[in-house]
């Protein structure tokens, strides 16, 4: 195999290209233990560390990213892609977690829904999660799931407690006053139909 590109990425790390497509990231050390350079290599190396050597990294970088808290496939997938791992490892890495249940986005998004909803709209939650890679119909579906339940506040309570909270009196307060706190509850990701049931219910 040929060799047609070595380009350094940071001080630790150069980007490798061959004549065939296959890219890859290697330490700087590398290129000397495996005798990368610009021309003809040997093609038993080059897959020692496309099936070997970059696999076995990239599931031990999964493993301490993941270390201490509970992360999203999306995330952990971009944190790879980040360090030079193609998509064909980071599949197979991901694979290895699912089956070792060190990764679970079910259980992520619910944990994640559960934390945030009792200060932060529906809509937000979704936002939030989509960010992070999570499916929002996967969202959704177990956001329903736990409101049906009866696991989350409902939206009304919700918005009553942050009106609670800016000393907001339906009562006593103006025209103005009144669309200055629906429209901060509105970027805020709620309905317009629960602002204005909650806002009179105040």
């Amino acid at each position: 195999m040929y060799i047609t590109e070595i380009k350094e990425i940071n001080s630790q790390k150069n980007q490798i290209k061959t004549d065939n497509g296959i890219a890859f990231v290697l330490y700087k050390g590398d290129l000397s233990k495996y005798g990368i350079h610009i021309g003809e290599v040997d093609d038993d190396i080059i897959e020692e560390i496309v099936n070997e050597v970059l696999p076995k990294r990239a599931l031990n970088r999964a493993v301490k990213i993941i270390t201490g808290r509970d992360m999203t496939e999306g995330m952990i997938k971009n944190k790879l892609k980040g360090d030079g791992y193609s998509d064909e490892i980071i599949e197979d890495v991901l694979e290895r977690l699912r089956k070792e249940r060190l990764v679970n986005d079910e259980r992520f998004v619910r944990g994640f829904i559960e934390s945030k909803s009792l200060k932060k709209s529906k809509k937000d939650i979704i936002i939030a999660l989509s960010m992070k890679g999570i499916n929002p119909e996967l969202s959704e579906r177990i956001y329903d799931e736990l409101k049906n339940d009866g696991d989350l506040c409902e939206e009304e309570e919700l918005i009553r407690k942050l009106l609670d909270k800016r000393h907001f009196d339906y009562e006593n307060s103006d025209f103005e006053t009144r669309q200055k706190e629906m429209q901060y509850l509105l970027r805020k990701g709620f309905s317009s139909d629960s602002i204005r049931s909650a806002m009179k219910k105040e």
